[in-house]
């Protein structure tokens, strides 16, 4: 069962980088800057209490500007001469979408490693 959740996780992380490629349009870019970057993960079996506090905090700072991104593409408004082209449309749903995803992706991928702390810490503790 690990294996395979482990498994899923490196796919998820895989579809992540490859959909990194797609970037925002340069209107979006004026409008609400760049999409904020993934924080760098650490491996929860060998990592440290204080190496796994300091991921954590950068995990919620990118959750919180990931949202704040996400509210700023949502409130585009409609009339704008972009947003009345289906082409622009479908580009900025499928660039949310992606931000989105890689937000889910990074917090799961924490979720897993802290998860794996604490199951190691729990076994030096029953030593």
């Amino acid at each position: 069962m690990k294996k395979l959740y482990s498994a899923l996780i490196l796919s998820a992380l895989a579809l992540l980088a490859a959909g990194q490629s797609q970037a925002a349009h340069p209107a979006l870019k004026r409008i609400c800057g760049e999409a904020p970057a993934s924080p760098e993960l650490v491996a929860g079996k060998s990592a440290t209490e204080a190496s796994m506090r300091q991921v954590a905090g950068s995990v919620r700072g990118y959750a919180d500007q990931s949202l704040d991104y996400l509210s700023c593409l949502d409130s585009q408004p409609a009339s704008s001469s972009y947003m009345a082209q289906p082409s622009f449309r479908a580009q900025l749903a499928a660039y949310r979408d992606q931000v989105a995803d890689r937000l889910e992706a990074t917090v799961n991928a924490y979720n897993a490693e802290l998860r794996d702390f604490k199951a190691q810490q729990a076994q030096v503790a029953q030593k």
